[in-house]
């Protein structure tokens, strides 16, 4: 079924009045669709100049309805100023309805011719037509009925566009948030393999082996919000899992099945709440944060000179450098998984803003 709201209204009442005047109507129209071009029911081509300019004069029409001798909306006529015989009242058998554009406010015109034989008395009673006061009675009700359609379609259709407009703003929402989170998945994986990168040394040279990491296990931590300890842990245990099932081998490949979270339940971190006692690097961070502070206290400019002067104990602005350098790959990690936290030592340690504008960059593209 089409819903009335899919239609231009004029086209809808066509359609329409073939349920109400079943078999003894032949209809026309005139009307100015969505695409604001001028329509006829019966055009097989686009109206000529002259044409739209004259459809347009009869569209400024100040009525409602209007009885016609003919169904050619442009064919020229004067309207009778003389009193109307039976003869001439018989003649008249087009009706016009009149119906405000939804596009331009101007009128969209229906014509209804009524075939010679049409009557609406007894069927017993010679008749040749439809008599005046049958016919105010049936442009009056026709005009009635119609109008209540084609404000329906109008409203329909209004409707119908605004829930278009919210079903585009959630699918374009959808969209933003999915390009958002495979975003933040590839800055959490580039992070995470800079984590197991480092990591990973350290057991090769223990255990005089080779470990590569598939894919798969770089995307498999980056859904989860682990804290580095919670990602150091499951490496361990996957290397050493893989290690011990693979003792011949000089070159070991670890994947997602050696991958078991639920042994780090208890390291696991799913807050955005970082425990103090988790790395030294959340320490060193917070240290930062708070000398930050504690220049804004003091009315100071905020960079890393000021910083390395008013921590506890103080150090040279080259120490931070070099311990931001030491930590980089953790530090990045930590920027990224927890946005909200060192605002100030964000902006104002030069080395640790480089990384975080580098994060930002990503996340934009």
């Amino acid at each position: 079924m089409r819903l009335a709201g899919t239609y231009h209204p004029i086209p809808f009442l066509l359609e329409r009045l073939s349920h109400y005047l079943p078999g003894v109507t032949i209809t026309s129209a005139l009307w100015l669709d969505y695409n604001k071009q001028l329509r006829t029911s019966h055009e097989s081509a686009p109206l000529s100049d002259y044409l739209k300019v004259k459809a347009q004069e009869l569209r400024k029409a100040q009525k409602r309805i209007e009885w016609s001798r003919t169904e050619d909306l442009f064919e020229n006529h004067k309207p009778e100023t003389s009193q109307l015989s039976f003869e001439d009242e018989d003649a008249m058998n087009v009706l016009r309805l009149y119906f405000q554009s939804p596009i331009d406010g101007l009128n969209d015109i229906i014509t209804i011719r009524f075939t010679n034989n049409v009557f609406l008395k007894n069927l017993n009673i010679q008749f040749k037509g439809i008599s005046t006061q049958e016919k105010h009675i049936l442009s009056s009700m026709l005009i009635s009925i119609l109008s209540a359609e084609h404000q329906k379609a109008v409203e329909e259709r209004d409707f119908l566009m605004r829930v278009e407009q919210i079903n585009k703003k959630q699918t374009h929402k959808i969209k933003q948030l999915t390009e958002d989170l495979k975003s933040t998945e590839q800055l959490y994986s580039s992070a995470i393999s800079n984590i197991l990168n480092d990591f990973k040394q350290k057991l090769e040279i223990k255990l005089n082996k080779e470990f590569i990491f598939s894919n798969k296990v770089i995307y498999k931590l980056a859904k989860e919000r682990l804290s580095i300890q919670a990602i150091e842990a499951v490496i361990e245990n996957a290397i050493y899992l893989a290690y011990n099932l693979n003792l011949s081998e000089q070159q070991i490949r670890i994947t997602a099945d050696h991958i078991q979270l639920d042994k780090v339940k208890a390291v696991v971190n799913h807050s955005n709440t970082i425990r103090k006692s988790d790395t030294k690097t959340n320490h060193l961070l917070d240290r930062y944060e708070a000398a930050a502070i504690h220049v804004l206290e003091k009315g100071l400019n905020v960079n890393g000179k000021t910083i390395a002067a008013h921590l506890d104990p103080p150090v040279t602005p080259p120490a931070i450098t070099d311990a931001v350098k030491k930590n980089k790959t953790k530090i990045s990690y930590l920027l990224q998984q927890y946005p909200e936290k060192w605002p100030n030592t964000r902006k104002s340690i030069k080395p640790i803003a480089n990384l975080d504008e580098t994060i930002v960059k990503s996340r934009v593209v």
